[in-house]
C-alpha cells in the first residue's frame, strides 16, 4: 500500500514539474534592441517561438531599411527608382505605395512622400539649417505626389527629379511586416516599437504613453488602455533646432516646405495598420485638428491632438484616452 501511494505521489509530483515546465516554456519572453531605419527598435516577445521571433524581427526590419525603403542605401528598391525616375516594383512595395497615394489624395496632399529632396535642404539628423529660398523653391517645384503614378507594378515618375522618401511611413511598414510575420509563428503577445511607432500583438490588455512634448523621452502626458493594433506618434519635438529664437522641426507642409506652425505639438494614431498609424500620424499634425479628425475618422482610426497650450483633442475611441499629467485638459 505504501508503494502505491509512493508511486501516485509521484506520478502527480512529474506531472506537476512537466506542467510547470511547460507553461515557463508557453510563457518564456525574448527581447531585443538594435538600431536600423535611423532609430532604435525594441522588441519583447512573449509565447514558444520568442527567441526565434526577435531575432527574425531584427532581419525583418534591416532587410526592409537596406534593401526596400531607405533611399540613402545604394542598392535599395526605392534608391535605385530614385535615380532611374521610376521603376517595377516587387508586389509588396507596390502594394505599400497604392495606399500612400490614397493617404496622399485623401490628405489633399498633407501627406506627401516625395519630399525627400526638400527635407534633405533642411539637413535634420546632422546639422539642421534653415534653407536657401531659392534653393528650397526650386526642390518644390519637382515635389509633389501628382507627379508619381503606379501602373500595375510599375511606379511612373512624371518628374525625374523627385525624390520618394518613406521616412514618414518605413516604420510603419516594418510594423505591418512583423506582425505578417508573428501571425505564423506560436507567439502568445509581442510589443515591437521602430522609433515613435509600436506594435502591440496578441490577446493582451496593452497601455501606451503619450510622450510629454515639453520633457524627456520616459516623461508621459497620457496614457492608452487598448487591445492589440499599431501606434504611431508624430511631433514638434522629436526633432528640431532653434534659430534667432524660433524654433524649427522636421514635419514639414508640403505647401511651403517649412515646418508646420499651427499649434500643435503631437499627433498620435491608433490603427490595424501600422502604415496608416505611420503616415497619419504626420498627414494630421500638418492637416491641424479639424481636418485631421475628419482623414482619421475616413479611416477609421483613432486620434489623439496634443497642443502648445495643453489641450487634448480626440476623435475615435475617447474610451482608451486617459491623462496623468494634471497641467493637461481635454479640449472642447
Amino acid at each position: 500500500m505504501k508503494k502505491t501511494v509512493a508511486a501516485v505521489v509521484t506520478v502527480i509530483v512529474v506531472a506537476l514539474v512537466t506542467f510547470v515546465f511547460y507553461d515557463g516554456v508557453l510563457n518564456k519572453t525574448s527581447e531585443a534592441d538594435f538600431f536600423s531605419m535611423k532609430t532604435y527598435v525594441t522588441a519583447k516577445v512573449t509565447g514558444y517561438e520568442s527567441d526565434l521571433c526577435t531575432d527574425e524581427i531584427q532581419k525583418i526590419v534591416d532587410n526592409l531599411d537596406v534593401n526596400v525603403l531607405s533611399r540613402t542605401a545604394e542598392d535599395s528598391l526605392v534608391s535605385s527608382v530614385n535615380k532611374s525616375g521610376g521603376g517595377q516594383l516587387d508586389i509588396q512595395t507596390a502594394a505599400y505605395v497604392s495606399l500612400l497615394l490614397d493617404v496622399c489624395e485623401k490628405s489633399g496632399g498633407a501627406f506627401d512622400f516625395t519630399l525627400g529632396a526638400v527635407s534633405d535642404l533642411w539637413k535634420f539628423g546632422s546639422t539642421p539649417e534653415i534653407p536657401d529660398p531659392n534653393a528650397l523653391a526650386d526642390a518644390l517645384s519637382h515635389s509633389g505626389y501628382k507627379k508619381i503614378s503606379l501602373e500595375g507594378g510599375n511606379l511612373v515618375m512624371q518628374d525625374k527629379s523627385a525624390v520618394l522618401d518613406f521616412g514618414a511611413s518605413g516604420k510603419g511598414i516594418a510594423l505591418d511586416s512583423v506582425k505578417a510575420y508573428l501571425e505564423t509563428r506560436d507567439i502568445k503577445n509581442a510589443v515591437v516599437s521602430v522609433g515613435g511607432s509600436t506594435l502591440l500583438y496578441g490577446d493582451k490588455d496593452f497601455t501606451v504613453g503619450i510622450r510629454n512634448p515639453e520633457g524627456n523621452a520616459g516623461s508621459y502626458i497620457a496614457k492608452l488602455h487598448m487591445n492589440e493594433g499599431c501606434v504611431s506618434s508624430s511631433g514638434s519635438y522629436e526633432q528640431f533646432f532653434e534659430e534667432n529664437g524660433k524654433r524649427y522641426h522636421h514635419i514639414l507642409n508640403p505647401e511651403t516646405g517649412y515646418p508646420v506652425d499651427n499649434g500643435l505639438v503631437g499627433v498620435t494614431i491608433v490603427s490595424d495598420s501600422g502604415l496608416l498609424s505611420d503616415a497619419l500620424s504626420t498627414a494630421c499634425f500638418v492637416l491641424g485638428i479639424e481636418k485631421g479628425s475628419s482623414l482619421a475618422a475616413e479611416y477609421g482610426c483613432t486620434a489623439i491632438f496634443v497642443t502648445s497650450d495643453k489641450k487634448i483633442y480626440i476623435e475615435g475611441d475617447a474610451d482608451i484616452v486617459e491623462i496623468t499629467d494634471a497641467s493637461y485638459t481635454y479640449g472642447n
